[in-house]
C-alpha cells in the first residue's frame, strides 16, 4: 500500500486525478488530496506520504517550495509535478531530475508516472551493494558481520548448508569451509577497570596476543563471545597430525596464557578440542568445551577435551557429551518460541524425551533439571501468549511445577509436548480469530457506510490498527484489497439501484458516495463495460 497525496488548487484537476487513481485498484493506493501546498504541509506532518502529485504554480507556496518541504520531512517520497507548457522549461532548468506530467497529456501518462514512482520505491527497498565505499566503513561492517555470524553459529542459529566459501571470503574469514575446524574456548576473568575505554584497550591487546601466539601457524577467526569467553576457530597452515596439532595448540596456548598474566595480571584457562569438527558440529563442540571449563577447578588450566563419542555405550564421557549437547539445544527454545516455530519446539522436547524415555529413575537430577527448564519456558510463554491458565484445566497445570505427578520420564516429557502443542494451538486460533474478527468488522462497517468515508484511514481508526497493517491483513484474509472490496459492493448496489427506473443517475451516484455523476459513470463503465444509462437500457431489452 502506498500513501499518495494530490495537491492542486484547481478542484476539477485535483478531483479528476483522485478519481483516476482510485480506479487503479491493483496499485493499492491510499489517496489524500489538498487544495494548496499549505494544506499539503499539514497532511505531511501527520503521516508518511510515499508519492506526491503536485501543481507547480499555486498561491502562497509553489510546488517547488513544497518539494523542498517534502524532502525535508520524507526524503524517500517521490514527487511528480503536474505542469502546463508555460512553466515546463523553467521547472526543467531548476529540477532536471524531477518527474513531470503535462496536464494536457492523457490520463495514462499520470498512471504511468505513478507506476514508475512505485517501481522506484520498491527498488529503494533493495539493499544496495555499493563497491566504491569508504574502506574503513567496509572493514567496520565486516567486523560486525563476523561477530554476528560467530554468535549465531555458536548458538546453533546457522545451518551449515546456509553458508559457503564465498560467504566466508566476503566476511574476511580465512577458513577453508571444505575442511574441518579446530575449536578453542578461552575463559578469562571479567575485566574490572574504572574505564570502559580501558576494557576495550585490553581486549584489543588480547587479540594482538592471539594473533602473535595462536595464529602464527594457523588461520581462522576469534570472537569475544561474552565478557568472559573468547572462542577461536582455526585450521593449521600446513598438514599436521591431530596429535601434533594438539601439542602445538597447547604449547602456543600456554604462551598466550603467560603473556596475558604478564600484561594484564589476568588468569586464563583454555579448553582445546582434541579433534577438528565440521562447521555443522561447531555448536556442540563449543558447548562441550565451555562445560569443561566450568567444571575445571583450576583457573589457569589448559586442557584438551575429547569431542568424539566413545564406542562404548556405558562410557560416562559419551553421556556427559550428550547431556551437554541437549542443554545446548534447549537454549534455542526461546528463539523458536519467539518465532512461533511449533515444529522446532516440539522437536527439541522430543529430543529430551528420547534421552530419558527408558529411565524410570524419577530422582535423576539431570532429568529433573531439564524437565524444570522446559516447564518454566512453557509457563513463561503461556503468559507471553496471553493464554489464561483456565485453558490448562485438562492438562493439570500443577504437573508443570511437580514432576512427581508423572509415573515415569516418558509420561513426563509426553506431557510437556502436549502442553507445548496446546500453547501453539491456542495462540494460532486466537490469532486467526482476531484477524477474522477484524476483517468481518471492517466488512460490516463498509456495508453500513458505503456512501460515507470508507478510506483506509477511517477504517483503520475504526479497528484501532495502522492503515498499512490493516491493508495487509485484509488482503491476506480475503484475497482482495480493501478498495476492490468496496468497489465490488458499489457495483452490486449500483446495478440493483439502476434497475429502479425512478432513480436518476445523479441520485445513485450520491447514494454510493461519488462526488459527481460523471465520476460514477466512469467508475461504472470501467467495471461493467456499460454506462449507467446503457446498463439500464440493456436490462430493458433483456427482460
Amino acid at each position: 500500500m502506498y500513501n499518495v497525496l494530490i495537491v492542486d488548487d484547481e478542484k476539477i484537476i485535483r478531483e479528476g486525478v483522485v478519481e483516476l487513481l482510485s480506479l487503479e485498484e491493483h496499485l493499492e493506493l491510499n489517496l489524500f488530496s489538498a487544495p494548496s501546498a499549505i494544506d499539503a504541509k499539514d497532511i505531511l506532518e501527520q503521516r508518511k506520504i510515499d508519492i506526491v502529485l503536485t501543481d507547480i504554480q499555486m498561491p502562497k507556496m509553489s510546488g517547488l517550495e513544497l518539494m523542498d518541504l517534502i524532502l525535508e520531512r520524507w526524503p524517500h517520497c517521490k514527487v511528480i509535478f503536474l505542469t502546463g507548457y508555460s512553466d515546463f522549461d523553467y521547472v526543467y532548468k531548476v529540477q532536471k531530475h524531477a518527474r513531470y506530467v503535462l496536464k494536457a497529456e492523457d490520463d495514462e501518462k499520470i498512471i504511468d508516472a505513478v507506476k514508475e514512482a512505485i517501481d522506484e520505491i520498491e527498488n529503494d527497498f533493495m539493499v544496495e551493494r555499493i563497491v566504491q565505499r569508504n574502506s574503513q566503513l567496509v572493514e567496520q561492517q565486516k567486523d560486525l558481520d563476523r561477530i554476528r555470524f560467530m554468535y549465531d553459529l555458536l548458538n546453533g542459529f546457522v545451518e551449515s548448508s546456509a553458508v559457503d566459501q564465498q560467504f566466508f571470503d566476503s566476511l574476511g574469514i580465512t577458513l577453508d569451509i571444505g575442511k574441518d575446524v579446530y575449536c578453542l574456548v578461552i575463559h578469562h576473568e571479567y575485566l574490572l577497570t574504572d574505564s570502559y575505554v580501558e576494557q576495550l584497550r585490553i581486549l584489543e591487546d588480547m587479540q594482538f596476543l592471539l594473533n602473535k601466539y595462536i595464529f602464527t601457524t594457523t588461520r581462522g577467526i576469534s570472537v569475544h563471545y561474552s565478557k568472559n569467553y573468547i572462542v577461536v576457530l582455526l585450521q593449521p597452515l600446513r598438514t599436521m597430525t591431530e596429535e601434533y596439532t594438539n601439542m602445538m595448540l597447547k604449547e602456543n596456548g600456554e604462551l598466550f596464557q603467560r603473556a596475558c598474566l604478564k600484561n594484564f595480571s589476568m588468569e586464563i584457562s583454555i579448553a582445546i578440542g582434541s579433534s577438528p569438527l565440521p562447521i555443522g558440529g561447531i555448536t556442540g563442540g563449543f558447548q562441550v568445551l565451555k562445560a569443561a571449563l566450568l567444571m575445571s577447578s583450576d583457573d589457569e588450566s589448559i586442557t584438551t577435551v575429547d569431542l568424539g563419542f566413545s564406542p562404548t555405550d556405558d562410557d560416562s564421557s559419551e553421556k556427559d557429551q550428550k547431556k551437554t549437547l541437549l542443554k545446548s539445544h534447549l537454549q534455542l527454545l526461546d528463539f523458536y518460541f519467539e518465532n512461533l516455530n511449533r515444529e522446532r519446539v516440539i522437536a527439541l522436547i522430543t529430543e529430551a524425551l528420547r534421552m530419558f524415555e527408558n529411565s524410570d529413575d524419577m530422582h535423576d537430577l539431570f532429568a529433573v533439571e531439564v524437565y524444570g527448564d522446559i516447564a518454566v519456558k512453557l509457563l513463561t510463554y503461556s503468559n507471553e501468549f496471553r493464554i489464561p491458565l483456565s485453558l490448562f484445566a485438562e492438562y493439570d497445570v500443577n504437573a508443570l511445577y511437580n514432576f512427581h505427578t508423572h509415573t515415569n520420564w516418558k509420561d513426563a516429557f509426553d506431557y510437556l509436548i502436549s502442553v507445548a502443542d496446546l500453547l501453539f494451538n491456542v495462540k494460532t486460533e486466537a490469532s486467526e480469530k482476531r484477524k477474522g474478527d477484524v476483517t468481518e468488522r471492517v466488512k460490516r462497517y463498509i456495508q453500513e457506510h458505503l456512501n460515507e468515508d470508507t478510506s483506509l484511514e477511517t477504517l483503520a481508526d475504526f479497528v484501532s490498527l495502522r492503515p498499512e497493517y490493516l491493508s495487509r491483513l485484509f488482503k491476506k484474509s480475503t484475497g482482495e484489497t480493501v478498495l476492490h472490496y468496496i468497489n465490488e459492493l458499489k457495483v452490486i448496489k449500483a446495478k440493483k439501484m439502476i434497475e429502479d427506473n425512478d432513480l436518476q443517475v445523479k441520485e445513485i451516484a450520491f447514494e454510493l458516495g461519488f462526488s459527481s455523476s460523471g465520476y460514477f459513470g466512469r467508475f461504472f463503465k470501467s467495471k461493467t463495460g456499460f454506462s449507467p444509462q446503457g446498463y439500464r437500457e440493456w436490462l430493458e431489452k433483456n427482460r
